[in-house]
């Protein structure tokens, strides 16, 4: 069952907050404040999680006090209670939640602020990818936007909508009510942003800025240690074990904070899990037949997360299943350097086309 509709209506003019969580980011978390306090649309507030840092992170951030800040130092917990801790200091209309690895551009609130229109539970956008260094990658994340209701092919089909990680989504505070707290669990201690993310747009739909409007920092240049690596098919399953378990924690937590009125999917059909978790084991360099074997039983779930995206054109869908088919089939050279292209966004570029 669909959640009941519920009354959102256009907010003009809205009062944001910023929250920013951290720990052990002392080398990027003044960058990260300081995007913030440099916005064109200045927020209502800004409230800083330190979770724990062993580093001196906390040094840095309490400098920023004197600027209105609001410092909230808390024992290591993990990003869900980080997120928990942030949300209940807040009282603007729109919540955003910012690693602290992560940046804002100058007129990322302005444009924010003019996407909440009626009905409008989250407002995304594109996040450009810097090296650790600060350097441009030359790619987007993710290269597309889903608009609109998300929410019907996500609860029918468990297919997830195309949207940028935690630094490039902004909620309307009066829905994130509606699941805050997060549920803490010592098994998995993050996935906040999995549960503002798909949450969110359960009373609501989805509204995308144009252009880039933030960074979004990865650990690992492509090309030299680029973070997705092969030959580790363990690596990809405890993956899929993770993710199905967070899917499960989450049907769970929004049927009982919807009082049964939400009935939401045990598993998730993710395009972007599945083509990971598939080039994983196809490249597991376990012998090619072994390979072969292993990889052959993911196919079917892979294609159908393929089909059932309602964002994708026929033609874009042609050239990812013909992209499954290199993968598997191909010399492990080619191979690698397709799954690389479609699986790791820092290693192709900014090119048109590409798979988000």
């Amino acid at each position: 069952m669909s959640p009941q509709p519920s009354v959102l209506e256009a907010l003009s003019a809205p009062r944001i907050s910023v929250v920013v969580c951290n720990y052990n980011y002392e080398r990027y978390v003044r960058q990260t404040i300081d995007s913030v306090l440099q916005q064109s649309y200045p927020p209502l507030e800004v409230i800083v999680v330190d979770d724990g840092s062993t580093d001196n992170s906390l040094d840095i951030i309490r400098q920023y006090e004197a600027r209105g800040i609001k410092v909230i130092a808390k024992a290591n917990g993990g990003q869900i209670s980080a997120y928990n801790a942030g949300f209940e200091q807040t009282s603007g209309d729109v919540v955003l939640f910012l690693d602290s690895d992560d940046a804002l551009l100058p007129e990322a609130l302005a444009n924010i602020a003019h996407q909440f229109g009626a009905g409008v539970a989250k407002v995304h956008f594109k996040l450009e990818l810097i090296g650790p260094n600060g350097e441009k990658v030359g790619a987007t994340i993710p290269n597309e936007l889903a608009q609109g209701d998300v929410a019907t092919a996500f609860l029918k089909h468990g297919v997830p909508h195309s949207s940028p990680p935690a630094s490039g989504n902004a909620y309307r505070r009066s829905v994130l009510t509606r699941i805050f707290p997060l549920p803490a669990d010592e098994q998995d201690r993050h996935g906040a942003d999995f549960f503002c993310i798909f949450g969110s747009t359960l009373f609501g739909t989805v509204a995308a800025c144009e252009g880039i409007l933030g960074l979004y920092r990865i650990h690992r240049m492509p090309g030299k240690d680029s973070s997705f690596t092969f030959g580790n098919a363990a690596k990809g399953l405890s993956l899929d074990k993770r993710l199905q378990a967070r899917i499960e924690r989450f049907g769970r937590w929004m049927t009982e904070r919807s009082q049964g009125t939400i009935q939401s999917p045990t598993t998730l059909l993710d395009f972007s899990n599945e083509k990971s978790a598939y080039a994983i084991t196809a490249l597991a360099g376990n012998g090619w037949w072994a390979d072969k074997k292993a990889t052959l039983p993911r196919l079917p779930r892979l294609l159908r997360s393929i089909a059932v995206r309602n964002d994708y054109s026929l033609l874009k869908k042609a050239g990812l299943f013909a992209w499954a088919g290199v993968v598997l089939l191909a010399p492990r050279g080619v191979a690698t350097k397709a799954a690389r292209y479609v699986c790791d966004p820092g290693s192709r570029g900014s090119a048109p086309g590409a798979a988000p």
